[in-house]
């Protein structure tokens, strides 16, 4: 039975409950209305609407992964040893970065930037994205993803919270995928085309509704659990030295770089899919939305599925099957968009029980190295995993910038050749099939198997135990 507890202050707290679980949701919901956007748009702006040359901007988000490599670490370390407010340890970097991440996103897609020279767009490029992404962005995202095991000990709870952060990831998607391309894209002459005065308003009306739902996450969840006291805590350089030793972990990195690569590298390419292959850049919604269905659709059985299976088991599975399925799209070679659509929405199933239980497994990671050094470092072992995702994600921008520019994609251009069209299908297609398959592929040797994860659970519990007797 939940109860109200008293906070580190002395201030009861509420006790856990739905408002918990929906204010956490709501944290997503920021999060990825402004880096699925940019994920999904940032690369037309930056070469349909400022006329930056692709390999540039792919050496650009490529540098700012290794940025990210100090931030994201930095900001989870920092977070580790704090002394926390009143808030939380965690809790208040929502509300406080919330107007900086909207303000600094709503920056990168300024029209006017156009009209400059080329060096200096470029420079204006690289400032505004550094200041959204490894910055704005990567206090509230590593803050946020920290604070769920701070939310409620209990592991039921835990699994609703992740399975609430799925809810409110898919939510975003579907809507950050569906609504845009009905307004920055017009049909001009016969041929879909960027219009860069909406690219901004559009830009700024989702940053705005990221600001917003920082607050209404800070609002909704609260702070309930304390880290425990070390008497002489790690240094960074021997907690680094024990997690590059973690199997599991670095295990993960791997394959989270490799689904990250794979994922985003899909929707770098979609809008030049559907823009050239298509000739209908309004269609990228609806095929986007297809990819995100799934997800929802899943939540309900996501976490029965593990429960019966194990996370590992069901992710290798699902993996393959999402490889097998963009094999068949590109030996194909679909013209029909709505076709293209419908096996679309098939892989994503099994891209869709990646994306729930991922959060799981992070936390099934954070207790195997508890038992394995007797410390609980969550801020930092969060913010290692997701600079390795920003390193997939700057992969898959770099590899998506060289990509274009090996096809011949020519910048600020309304036309491409038919060579160049093919080879964006090619790479829309059989590059997904073939990095899901590899992912599946390094996610068999991961260690925690089902029996395992229920053996460390036991263990810690059996420890806390001896603990609170001594």
């Amino acid at each position: 039975m939940s109860h109200t507890i008293e906070a580190t202050d002395g201030v009861a707290v509420r006790a856990f409950g739905w408002r918990d679980r929906v204010g956490y949701m709501f944290g997503d919901l920021g999060n990825d209305f402004t880096f699925i956007f940019a994920s999904a748009y940032l690369m037309v702006y930056f070469t349909n609407v400022a006329g930056l040359d692709p390999a540039h901007v792919g050496t650009l988000f490529l540098i700012a992964r290794l940025v990210d490599a100090f931030t994201d670490v930095g900001w989870g370390r920092f977070l580790d040893r704090h002394t926390p407010g009143r808030g939380g340890r965690f809790r208040p970097w929502l509300a406080r970065m919330a107007v900086p991440v909207a303000v600094t996103s709503a920056l990168m897609y300024a029209p006017f930037v156009a009209d400059w020279e080329y060096g200096a767009k470029l420079t204006y490029a690289v400032v505004t994205y550094l200041l959204w992404g490894s910055i704005s962005y990567t206090t509230t995202n590593i803050s946020y993803g920290s604070m769920a095991s701070v939310i409620s000990d209990d592991p039921v709870n835990r699994s609703s919270l992740s399975v609430f952060r799925g809810l409110g990831a898919n939510a975003a998607g579907l809507f950050v995928s569906l609504v845009p391309p009905l307004f920055i894209y017009a049909t001009i002459d016969g041929t879909s085309q960027v219009v860069p005065s909406r690219f901004f308003v559009a830009a700024i009306g989702f940053s705005a509704c990221a600001a917003l739902f920082y607050f209404l996450c800070y609002a909704g969840v609260r702070e309930r659990i304390e880290a425990p006291l070390v008497s002489e805590p790690r240094g960074f350089a021997v907690l680094l030295r024990q997690l590059v030793t973690s199997r599991p972990l670095m295990t993960l990195i791997v394959a989270n770089i490799i689904i990250m690569l794979a994922g985003l590298f899909v929707a770098a390419m979609a809008a030049y899919l559907w823009l050239y292959h298509f000739n209908d850049g309004a269609m990228s919604g609806p095929a986007q939305l297809a990819t995100y269905v799934p997800g929802l659709v899943l939540a309900p059985i996501a976490a029965r599925a593990a429960g019966r299976f194990g996370k590992k088991e069901v992710l290798v599975v699902a993996l393959f099957g999402a490889a097998v399925v963009y094999l068949v799209l590109f030996f194909l070679h679909i013209e029909h968009p709505w076709v293209f659509i419908a096996l679309n929405m098939l892989a994503g199933f099994g891209i869709g029980f990646y994306n729930l239980l991922v959060w799981a497994v992070i936390g099934d990671i954070i207790d195997a190295e508890e038992v394995r050094s007797g410390q609980r470092d969550d801020g930092s072992v969060y913010a290692i995993n997701t600079w390795a995702r920003k390193v997939g994600q700057a992969i898959a921008g770099g590899v998506g910038g060289f990509a274009l520019a090996l096809i011949g994609f020519q910048a600020a251009s309304t036309t491409q050749t038919q060579a160049t069209v093919d080879g964006i299908y090619a790479f829309s297609t059989l590059g997904p099939a073939v990095l899901y398959a590899l992912a599946a592929v390094v996610l068999i040797s991961f260690p925690l198997s089902r029996s395992r994860v229920v053996e460390n659970i036991a263990e810690l519990a059996r420890r806390r135990l001896a603990r609170s007797a001594g």
